[in-house]
């Protein structure tokens, strides 16, 4: 695969990552804003421990299929039918043992008023694991507008029918309906649309369950490591409204993992090619590309999120969140740690290592789960983002290790630091702005052109390349 067509498969998945950003933050700020803390509160735990069952279902088969249909075209029907197989096998049995696990689970958590939500919203992993084993079909076809466009809509459907249902006078019961409507809208209309091809010879379950074997295990792993935070943070700290302060910082820290999402989905069959096919050169100069713009991104992010913690909070949420702005410092050490260790996923995962990733993941979850216990207890909502924080880092010094030590790859030393000297610039800037009482948003567009024309003159970006991805990004618009 070209890198060209990387970079329009980016560009492609950043116009369907923009959209996200704006219907997600969307729903989370009128939620917060219209529900209050405290239903706020229960929306985010559910919200999020659906989360965890889609990062579930949509890593094992999903992946194969991606992996598949990627390097096997001539079955690429076949593929993707065994996929649908496997993958209903493995989403409706889940669905009906949340439904019947429901009460017990509430009560685990603290609230038996979580029990009819968790019932409502027993119906996702079904509806979900259809959607993306299909969206991933497309992905390894490397039809990323069309795997853009149906992410897109189903961004879109997702605020219109949580929003709406919540208006409707359903509060919570109907913001978490509309989670369940729109995925199941999705998964339909994703299925109508698509296209057959020749089925070709058939293609074995025991291949794709080997490959998404190890998948399960990291996969669920790597969710109760993401999201698990909330829950312990439900059940151990008190106060209607922890839940929900809590919620609040997490949604406004994922913006890196969320950014960088759209890179690790055309970095992963990028990868899985170059390596398949012996193109050493070509995948070092993937992960070195991608761990610079990593960097790149982050690095301006953590700095202007921990210095305007409070100012961010405030404008998004309002006042009554500003209790949630310490968390927020650590979360965004956390989101950073975590988006480093997506892109790191993409790579171990397409180069065909998924026991490995199992491995790290799998060895950080009992370490995630014991400082959660520990820390929680002493320092409440932020000691939940303390622990989050901790594990991630060391999640992304196991993934570089293994980077390095596997393909001799990883930071270019010298891009690194230019790197840094411009986020150093933009800490210099911000706080000279705020000693001038210069407020938030113009603060921030300030730092960012400061920010932009620095990397520029030190020629880690350069005109040539801002042109060639805006008008990727402008065609993947249209």
């Amino acid at each position: 695969m070209s890198h060209l067509n990387v970079r329009t498969g980016t560009a492609y998945l950043m116009v369907a990552q923009v959209i996200f950003f704006i219907c997600a933050y969307a729903m989370h700020i009128f939620l917060g804003r219209y529900l209050g803390p405290a239903e706020y509160g229960l929306f985010g735990v559910v919200l999020y421990a659906s989360t965890i069952i889609n990062t579930f279902v949509a890593s094992g088969f999903p992946m194969a299929v991606a992996r598949y249909v990627s390097s096997e075209p001539e079955r690429i029907e076949a593929v993707y039918q065994r996929g649908i197989q496997l993958q209903l096998c493995l989403t409706i049995p889940i669905s009906v043992a949340l439904f019947i696990a429901a009460p017990w689970i509430a009560h685990l958590l603290g609230d038996d008023s979580l029990a009819p939500l968790f019932r409502i919203v027993s119906p996702i992993a079904t509806f979900y694991g259809i959607f993306m084993l299909t969206i991933q079909y497309h992905n390894g076809r490397r039809l990323y507008g069309m795997q853009s466009l149906w992410l897109a809509l189903s961004y879109i459907l997702r605020s219109v029918c949580v929003i709406g249902l919540a208006v409707l006078g359903y509060h919570v019961f109907g913001a978490v309906t509309g989670l369940v409507v729109a995925i199941g809208i999705s998964g339909f209309m994703i299925l109508i649309a698509r296209q057959s091809e020749e089925k070709g010879t058939p293609f074995p379950a025991s291949t794709m369950i080997n490959f998404s074997f190890p998948l399960f295990f990291s996969s669920i792993g790597y969710a109760f490591l993401v999201d698990l935070d909330l829950m312990f943070v439900k059940r151990l700290v008190p106060g209607l409204a922890s839940a929900g302060y809590y919620t609040s910082a997490k949604a406004i820290a994922q913006v890196p993992p969320f950014a960088l999402a759209a890179l690790a989905a055309a970095l992963y069959p990028a990868v899985s090619s170059a390596y398949s096919s012996g193109d050493i050169t070509g995948l070092k100069d993937y992960i070195w590309k991608a761990n610079r713009l990593l960097l790149q991104v982050i690095l301006p992010v953590f700095i202007v999120v921990i210095l305007n913690s409070r100012g961010i909070l405030g404008l998004i949420y309002g006042q009554q969140y500003l209790a949630a702005a310490p968390t927020l410092c650590w979360l965004i050490v956390a989101f950073c740690m975590l988006a480093i260790f997506i892109i790191h996923r993409a790579i171990i995962l397409g180069c065909g290592f998924p026991a490995i990733f199992s491995a790290i993941t799998l060895m950080l979850l009992p370490v995630c789960i014991a400082l959660q216990v520990i820390l929680i207890p002493v320092y409440g909502l932020v000691g939940a983002a303390i622990a989050s924080a901790l594990t991630f880092s060391m999640g992304v010094i196991s993934s570089t290790i293994f980077i390095f030590l596997k393909f001799k790859a990883g930071f270019n030393v010298a891009s690194t630091i230019r790197i840094f000297l411009a986020a150093l610039l933009v800490l210099v800037i911000d706080l000279v702005l705020a000693k001038f009482g210069v407020i938030l948003l113009p603060k921030l567009v300030i730092v960012g052109f400061v920010y932009l024309l620095s990397l520029l003159l030190m020629k880690e970006l350069n005109f040539e390349q801002v042109r060639e991805l805006a008008g990727e990004f402008i065609r993947g618009i249209k």
